[in-house]
């Protein structure tokens, strides 16, 4: 081999040249850090950022629940035609007592009033609820609805009065509550 052909083998060898151990180790504790500060940091804000959605789809369902059930009736004993006489005034029939909230044997579909409603769960299901299945349109929500009558402070009452008190809670899939109220009152 010439002189020339020898130095030009040199340089290549010179030239060539890689990571040395030290530049890997450093190179993995880097990359490792980098994956322990995304998963401990950065990733639970990605959960945290779903929030709001929730929260407004939760929003939108206890008030489509408070719209259905403020726009039926007072009492069962109530007149639904726009009669003059309401239950519980004289000449007209006594509103349902305290302890009867709920529901007269009848299916979703037929509630009338809004005591209908008390007690209501989930397990009932979302469907029916607008005429149209919610639990395909709010996947893991719960939701629980319940009625009594309420004094002028819109507190729960033992006694027959005026108005009723509708609390519908809504739950997310990551298990915060949010709370609807509302009066109906019998005028």
């Amino acid at each position: 081999m010439t002189a020339k052909a020898q130095n030009q083998t040199n340089r290549c060898q010179q030239s060539q040249s890689g990571f040395t151990l030290i530049e890997i180790i450093v190179g993995i504790v880097t990359l490792g850090l980098s994956f322990i500060i995304l998963t401990v940091i950065i990733f639970p804000q990605a959960q945290r950022s779903a929030e709001p959605v929730l929260q407004i789809r939760a929003a939108a369902l206890g008030q489509a629940l408070l719209d259905e059930i403020m726009s039926k009736g007072f009492d069962q004993q109530s007149s639904f035609t726009g009669g003059q006489l309401r239950c519980g005034e004289i000449d007209a029939p006594q509103c349902t007592a305290p302890e009867d909230l709920g529901p007269e044997s009848e299916s979703r579909e037929a509630f009338n009033d809004v005591d209908d409603y008390h007690e209501l769960h989930l397990s009932e299901s979302l469907a029916g609820a607008l005429g149209e299945d919610l639990a395909d349109r709010f996947p893991n929500f719960n939701y629980a609805i319940n009625v009594c009558y309420s004094d002028s402070f819109g507190n729960c009452d033992t006694t027959i009065t005026r108005f009723k008190r509708v609390e519908v809670t809504v739950t997310t899939p990551q298990g915060q509550d949010f709370k609807f109220t509302a009066i109906r009152g019998n005028y």
